[in-house]
């Protein structure tokens, strides 16, 4: 039978208009999630346990991929210059997405303008610390100990424009007190040597805890807004006589800018609901970690107020890596 010519034209017509269905949904083949540190770091293993938690409810596999380097930039990069498509998604901490940026002009990546927020995972403040052998208990002798010698007191960090830098010079300024930098190629080896009194303090991570419970180093405050679950006896700056001076380093799930507005939804989606599940919290815990949920709007606004803050130190501190 023949079809008539203008019923053939108004199918063809029909079909033309209809909307195009998606090539596929999402996801539909594996996502690689960047973590910009060494496997077996702390940030690593929070950097797998969501994966894991991300792929049980994305329903497919999302593979960890370590790219070290450059205090974590170089990895941070690479997502930034990433395909676009959801497959590419980037586990970052303070160091790489608001502190480099403060100290380093050179970088290849811009903040906010290079990535979409998905969610702020947790953070953790800084533990500070001294060796055992200075007559130093609580925060107001470490002040006044600080104040009568000044420069005395040296601390350690993991490098010039590292986080921990720019954490003990915003304390130290906020106290008005003088101390002196002596930079090592990672907290671990400076955390060794405040242990052997090659220095005197350090600003470490709660995971810190096995040195103080050991009496190896002594805890005399953290930097929190609230006090640490590991250290519930010890004060925050603000109980310990510096009110609104706080210092934290965060971990979340960007991903690169122009995904498309249906993946992030979905992104955003299934971390909203991990991160409302108290099995994550407890998963969290398990490693040392306490949740500390921003949803993308949110963790967009910190990062931005973050920035500028590691500016103002990095300004006032005079602290610039040279890339």
């Amino acid at each position: 039978m023949r079809i008539p010519f203008m019923a053939l034209l108004a199918v063809i017509l029909l079909l033309g208009s209809a909307p195009a269905m998606p090539a596929e949904t999402y996801p539909a083949r594996p996502i690689k999630l960047i973590v910009p540190f060494a496997p077996g770091a702390g940030s690593d293993l929070m950097g797998r346990f969501a994966a894991q938690q991300l792929s049980e409810r994305l329903g497919q596999t999302v593979i960890v991929e370590n790219k070290p380097g450059a205090g974590s930039a170089l990895g941070v990069d690479l997502v930034a210059k990433a395909k676009p498509d959801g497959y590419t998604l980037l586990w970052t901490a303070s160091d790489g997405a608001s502190i480099a940026p403060a100290v380093k002009s050179g970088l290849r990546y811009r903040i906010p303008d290079d990535f979409a927020f998905i969610a702020r995972i947790s953070d953790f403040p800084y533990i500070i610390t001294v060796n055992p052998a200075l007559p130093i208990h609580n925060l107001a002798e470490f002040l006044a100990y600080a104040k009568a010698n000044p420069g005395k007191l040296r601390y350690g960090t993991a490098g010039i424009g590292s986080g921990s830098h720019l954490a003990t010079e915003l304390v130290s300024k906020a106290a008005g007190v003088e101390l002196t930098h002596v930079p090592f190629g990672g907290i671990g080896p400076a955390t060794q040597a405040a242990i052997g009194g090659h220095i005197e303090v350090i600003f470490g991570a709660p995971s810190i805890k096995a040195y103080t419970d050991a009496g190896k180093l002594r805890a005399i405050a953290m930097t929190g807004a609230r006090r640490d679950p590991n250290f519930p006896d010890l004060p925050t700056l603000a109980e310990a006589g510096m009110p609104g001076v706080v210092v934290t380093i965060w971990w979340g799930i960007l991903a690169p800018a122009e995904t498309p507005a249906p993946i992030l939804a979905r992104l955003r989606e299934v971390t909203d609901e991990m991160m409302r599940d108290p099995k994550t919290a407890e998963g969290l815990r398990r490693i040392g970690y306490e949740p500390s949920y921003l949803p993308h709007d949110k963790f967009r606004e910190f990062v931005l107020r973050d920035v500028q803050q590691w500016r103002s130190v990095a300004r006032s501190a005079n602290i610039k890596v040279e890339d």
